[in-house]
């Protein structure tokens, strides 16, 4: 609806024409009316209609001084000037004002004005159609430049084309910059896609640039959440150059996160001329070591290539740490868990180990999370390897690793928080517990009975009407599990394996085994290294 603004010091007219026009039925809501143009004015400027209707003659502000100071607010705003006979000289200065609609008060017609005003409407949805189809077409070549300077980029970087470098003919030398949209994992979930997004920070990012730069800079996304902004300068020592770009690089930060909640990381290489220009994206494309052990939303300069630790304790101190975040899962305790993965987190950047070695390691530590979570009955994972795979292949640092691991088993967790509560009896997890910590040992209804304080008899009859199998059948089950995923992270023997689980007798482990599973373990671990299972 199109809001409507009333002005006349005659208060009969105001409430003649407020009564006899069907606001609503018409699309219009009339959203005041006013005595004086004075009054009227200090209004629009809190809420400013589409359309005034005003007579010319009041105190304090006639209408045509009224008209100048609310087109100065909404150069668009459709009027409608009441004007006695009288009064044609204030008409003549209307028309000046490019009003184009004119009602004498002797001869006041609603009809008249519903006419007038439905003519203003139509004028209104031409023009918010016009405004519509502009921006959409400003838009469509904002996109395809923007698509043409990362084709060149691309070209530049393989080495098929150097037209890229004719963007860079107003300045001799550059500095580039690297940039990441930090916890990008979560950021895209915000925007309909990736390709929303990548536009949002980068017409952002330009308008920036445009409105600091006397000479031609740009900002140019290259993949996912990582582009570039390449600052062209003329070599001074009247000017600092890495200060003028530092202040610029915290406005873009601002902005970002004023407008889009997102932050966002540079890193700033080594001025160069524009020839010469290559070589620093190469480097800072390469600077995935520095960019992994940073903290989000910073300015920090390229350095050298560091050198990543690769020693072998970590695969010892990685087993702890993993069977530690298995036993807090089960046990529903995430604060256990963070400060199990807090304290993998802080050995890693004691260590400063290889991106790829840690980013490696903690695809294998989701995944035998991920198994773990198939142990237990009543705690389900949706996420499929591939999926899992690719999230972690979008994150940028440590940080991002820790945080996406933990909102993972928190999400784990969540899922069938309530099921556990209206579903089992107490004394029933509590033996889930007490046989997930003791899968190494021979198990038995009694040894758990007792350690519930409870009667066999009862015990056994309660579990399986919780569980719908007997305790028994539950701790071979259980034990299966534990075995598939021995097979499946470990080298370990089918003979190891059996020990490792209380068996004495291996044919008899290899039976109940083939039983559940459907294979033997050595058939098992076969179909799980070609893929069979993969999920």
């Amino acid at each position: 609806m199109y809001k409507v603004m009333l002005v006349d010091d005659d208060y009969p007219t105001i409430e003649f024409l407020t009564e006899a026009i069907d606001w609503e039925s018409l699309g219009f809501e009339l959203i005041s009316t006013h005595e004086n143009g004075l009054q009227a004015l200090e209004f629009a400027k809190q809420t400013t209609p589409d359309i005034l209707i005003t007579d010319i003659g009041m105190p304090k502000m006639d209408g045509i001084e009224l008209t100048r100071e609310i087109k100065k607010l909404k150069d668009s705003i459709q009027v409608a000037i009441i004007s006695c006979h009288n009064e044609f000289s204030y008409a003549q200065q209307a028309l000046k004002l490019d009003v184009q609609d004119y009602i004498l008060k002797e001869s006041l017609d609603p009809e008249d004005l519903q006419k007038i005003l439905l003519a203003c409407k139509e004028r209104l949805d031409n023009n918010t159609t016009k405004v519509i189809e502009v921006k959409k077409l400003q838009h469509k070549i904002k996109v395809n430049h923007d698509i043409e300077h990362q084709k060149l980029l691309r070209q530049y970087i393989q080495g098929s084309s150097n037209k890229f470098l004719d963007l860079f003919k107003q300045a001799n030398y550059s500095i580039p910059v690297y940039f990441y949209i930090n916890d990008y994992y979560k950021v895209k979930k915000n925007f309909i896609s990736s390709d929303t997004l990548q536009f949002a920070v980068q017409n952002i990012m330009q308008e920036i640039i445009d409105s600091q730069e006397s000479q031609q800079s740009y900002c140019i996304h290259y993949e996912n959440n990582k582009g570039f902004v390449f600052y062209q300068h003329s070599l001074t020592i009247k000017h600092d150059v890495h200060g003028t770009l530092k202040q610029l690089l915290r406005k873009l930060q601002e902005a970002l996160n004023r407008y889009l909640s997102i932050d966002i990381s540079f890193v700033v290489s080594q001025q160069v001329e524009n020839n010469d220009i290559k070589d620093s994206i190469h480097s800072l494309l390469n600077s995935e070591e520095q960019i992994f052990y940073a903290n989000k939303n910073i300015i920090m300069k390229k350095s050298e290539e560091l050198s990543s630790y690769q020693g072998q304790e970590m695969f010892d101190y990685y087993q702890n740490v993993a069977n530690q975040l298995k036993q807090a899962i089960f046990e529903r305790d995430i604060m256990s868990f963070t400060n199990h993965l807090d304290n993998w987190i802080h050995f890693c950047v004691s260590k400063q180990y290889s991106s790829k070695i840690v980013k490696e390691w903690f695809l294998r530590m989701v995944l035998d999370l991920k198994m773990r979570l198939r142990t237990i009955p009543y705690l389900q994972s949706n996420y499929y390897v591939e999926s899992l795979q690719e999230e972690v292949f979008l994150l940028n640092t440590i940080y991002e690793l820790r945080n996406w691991l933990i909102e993972y088993a928190q999400k784990c967790l969540a899922e069938t928080n309530q099921q556990l509560k209206d579903k089992y009896h107490k004394d029933v997890l509590s033996a889930c517990y007490y046989v997930s910590h003791n899968l190494e040992k021979k198990l038995s209804l009694d040894e758990v009975a007792d350690y519930l304080y409870l009667n066999a008899s009862y015990f056994s009859r309660l579990f399986k009407k919780e569980m719908q199998i007997t305790f028994v059948e539950y701790v071979k089950q259980r034990k299966v599990e534990r075995a598939k995923e021995l097979l499946e992270i470990t080298d370990d023997s089918v003979g190891s394996i059996c020990e490792q689980l209380g068996y004495d007798n291996q044919s008899y482990f290899i039976k109940v085994f083939k039983k559940i599973v459907g294979y033997t373990p050595l058939e098992y671990r076969g179909k799980q290294i070609n893929g069979v299972f993969a999920k």
